[in-house]
C-alpha cells in the first residue's frame, strides 16, 4: 500500500447540528465510522462525557467522495466507550444512515509502533478542507498508559495536531494501514505533541472493531491461556525487568519447563498483561505500575509459541507482523524484527536447530546494535541448542570488539581521552570450550548454572562493545564537526578581509593545531573553535560599525 496523505476515500469530516466542524473520523466497511466519543458528545451539544450514547445523530461528510451527499450517523449498539474517570476509552463506532457504494473503508492493523512514522488528516478551523500532519510515535503515555505519544516530524515542519484532528486515523507511512486514532494533543507553546490510541487498545475497549482488522495478532493463541495456578516469582520479575528495559540487557534466555509448569504459566501471564488488547480490565493501572512483576503495557511487540512449528513459518510470521513483504531470509529478519520479541518453546519446534540457526540467530545477531529485547524460551535445558546460540554470540562479540578496536586505533591519532577497551571474547571462547567438554561428561556438574552465567555475561559484553562503538562514532563525528565549523568561520574571516588580523590569526592557529596537529581533548578543541568564531564575529561587527560611523 502507498501513502496517500489524506486522499483516501475513507476520510470523513464530522459536523454538529449547527454545521460546525468538530472532528474527523474513519469510514470502516461501507457504513460504519470510527471516531472519538468526545467528538460525538460535542457534535450533539453535550458539554461533558455521557455515560450512555446520545440519541441525537451527527452529520458525516465523505470529503474524498464529493459526489456523495452527507449522511447522518448514530452510535451502534455496543459502540460507545466514553472517556473514563482517568481518560481511558473515548471511542465511538457510528453507523451511517445509508451505505457507501464500493465499500471504500479503511483497514486497521496491529504493527510495532516504536518510532513508527505516521500521518493524520484532520480539520482544524482554519483549514475546513483538511490538513495533513506527520508525526513519529514514541513511548506509551496517557491514562493507564493507553496512548502512544506522537512527536512532530521533520516531514511537516511547523505543522501539528490540534483541535479538529480528534478521531483522525493515524496512518503508517510505510504500509498505509491505520495503526491508531488521534485522541488528544498538548496545547503548550511550541510543543507539537499529540497522542493516539493504538489499534490493540481500540480492540480492548471495542471488540466490534475486529471486523475491520487485517493481519495477524501480536500474540500466538497458545500463549493466551494464563490460568490461575502458581507463579514463579523470579521468572516474573526477570521478565518484567527485561521488557521494562530496567537493565542493559538485550537477550534473555529462560528455561520454563513444560507448559504446565509455574514458570511457563508465568511467561504466558507476562505476555497477556503486557498486551494492550489482552490485559484484563480488572488489572488496576496504578497498582500495575507499582508491581515489579508486571511488564509495562505494550512492552512486548510480538509473542510466538514455536512448539510444533517449522522455522520458515515462524520467520514468515515475524516478517508478516512487521509488514515486510520480503522473503524470510536471515539478514532481513535481523533488520526487520520488532523491538521486543518473545519466542517460547524453541526446543519444541519441528526443527529446533534450524530455528536457532536461521531465525533466532540472525535476530539475536542484531540485538545489541538495534537495542532489541529478545526473550528466548526453552521447555527443557536444551544444552546443545543454547551452546550453539552462545557460540554464535561469542563470535559476534569477537567481531564487535575487533571493529571497536580498529575504530579506536584510527581515532587515537586525532582524539585524546577515549573510553578504554574491555576485550572479553577470547576468555569467553575458552570458557565455552570448557562448557562443551563438560556437556559430554556423564556428570556435568554445575553446567546449567555456568551456562546461564555465560549467556548473561556474553550478552552484557556485547551490549558494552556496541556502546563503546557508538561512543567512538560520536567522538569522531564531534571532531569532524569541529573541523567543519572552524573551516566555515575561517571562510567568513577571509570573505570579511580579516586575513591580516593578528589576534584572529593566533586564535585560528590555536584551534587549527588542536584539531590537525595531533590528538586533542575535544572539550579544549571545542572551546578554541568557539573562541575563534566569537573573535571573527566581533571583528566583523566592529568593522561594520566603523563603516557606518
Amino acid at each position: 500500500m502507498r501513502e496517500n496523505h489524506g486522499r483516501q476515500p475513507w476520510v470523513v469530516r464530522i459536523r454538529g447540528g449547527n454545521g460546525v466542524i468538530l472532528g474527523s473520523g474513519t469510514l470502516l466497511g461501507d457504513r460504519h465510522v470510527l471516531t472519538c466519543a468526545h467528538v460525538v458528545d460535542r457534535a450533539v451539544g453535550r458539554a461533558t462525557a455521557g455515560a450512555t450514547p446520545p440519541a441525537d445523530r451527527v452529520q458525516v461528510e465523505l470529503v474524498r467522495l464529493p459526489r456523495l451527499s452527507a449522511r447522518s450517523a448514530g452510535v451502534v449498539t455496543g459502540g460507545w466507550v466514553p472517556a473514563g474517570k482517568e481518560g481511558q476509552g473515548d471511542i465511538a463506532l457510528l453507523e451511517l444512515s445509508d451505505p457507501v457504494p464500493g465499500r471504500p473503508g479503511a483497514e486497521l492493523r496491529r504493527l510495532p509502533l516504536w518510532e513508527k512514522h505516521v500521518y493524520a488528516f484532520g480539520f482544524p478551523k482554519e483549514f475546513r478542507d483538511g490538513e495533513t500532519v506527520h508525526a513519529v510515535l514514541h513511548g506509551g503515555t496517557g491514562p493507564a498508559n493507553e496512548w502512544m505519544q506522537m512527536d512532530p516530524s521533520p516531514a511537516s515542519p511547523g505543522l501539528r495536531v490540534r483541535s479538529g484532528f480528534s478521531g483522525a486515523a493515524a496512518v503508517d507511512n510505510e504500509t498505509g494501514y491505520v495503526v491508531g486514532m488521534v485522541v488528544s494533543y498538548y496545547s503548550g507553546p511550541a510543543s507539537g505533541r499529540s497522542f493516539m490510541i493504538p489499534v490493540e487498545t481500540l480492540l480492548h475497549h471495542l471488540p466490534l472493531l475486529q471486523t475491520w482488522v487485517v493481519g495477524d495478532s501480536s500474540v500466538d493463541r497458545e500463549l493466551t491461556s494464563v490460568g490461575g495456578g502458581r507463579e514463579d516469582g523470579e521468572v516474573a520479575r526477570r521478565t518484567a525487568d527485561f521488557f521494562a528495559r530496567r537493565f542493559a540487557q538485550n537477550v534473555l534466555v529462560v528455561v520454563t519447563g513444560p507448559p504446565t509448569s509455574a514458570s511457563s504459566a508465568t511467561v504466558r501471564r507476562a505476555v497477556v498483561l503486557a498486551n494492550r488488547q489482552l490485559r484484563p480490565s480488572s488489572v488496576d493501572p496504578a497498582a500495575a505500575e507499582r508491581d515489579p512483576s508486571l511488564p509495562p503495557l505494550g512492552s512486548i511487540d510480538l509473542a510466538l509459541d514455536a512448539a510444533g512449528k517449522p522455522p520458515r513459518e515462524l520467520a514468515a510470521r515475524i516478517l508478516g507482523f512487521v509488514g515486510s513483504t520480503g522473503p524470510p531470509a536471515g539478514d532481513l529478519l535481523g533488520d526487520a524484527a520488532p523491538r521486543s520479541l518473545l519466542i517460547d518453546g524453541v526446543d519444541e519446534s519441528s526443527d529446533p536447530e534450524a530455528l536457532v540457526d536461521d531465525v533466532v540467530g540472525p535476530i539475536v545477531d542484531r540485538a545489541a546494535d538495534r537495542d532489541l529485547r529478545i526473550l528466548v524460551g526453552f521447555r527443557s535445558p536444551a544444552v546443545g541448542l543454547r551452546l550453539a546460540l552462545l557460540a554464535r554470540r561469542i563470535t559476534g562479540l569477537h567481531d564487535a570488539e575487533h571493529l571497536a578496536r580498529e575504530h579506536r586505533r584510527r581515532l587515537e591519532a586525532r582524539v585524546r581521552g577515549l573510553p578504554p577497551e574491555k576485550p572479553r571474547a577470547t576468555l569467553l571462547r575458552i570458557r565455552l570450550t570448557a562448557l562443551r567438554a563438560a556437556a559430554r561428561e556423564p556428570d556435568p556438574g554445575p553446567l546449567l548454572e555456568h551456562l546461564a552465567a555465560m549467556e548473561q555475561g556474553t550478552d552484557r559484553a556485547l551490549h558494552e562493545a556496541t556502546a563503546l562503538r557508538r561512543e567512538l562514532t560520536a567522538r569522531a563525528a564531534e571532531h569532524q564537526q569541529l573541523r567543519g565549523l572552524l573551516d566555515a568561520h575561517r571562510a567568513r574571516a577571509v570573505a570579511g578581509g580579516l586575513t591580516e588580523h593578528r589576534g584572529i590569526g593566533r586564535s585560528y592557529r590555536q584551534a587549527h593545531d588542536l584539531l590537525w596537529a595531533g590528538p586533542c581533548d575535544l572539550t579544549e578543541a571545542a572551546d578554541a573553535v568557539h573562541a575563534y568564531a566569537e573573535a571573527v564575529r566581533g571583528a566583523l561587527d566592529d568593522r561594520r560599525e566603523g563603516a557606518t560611523s
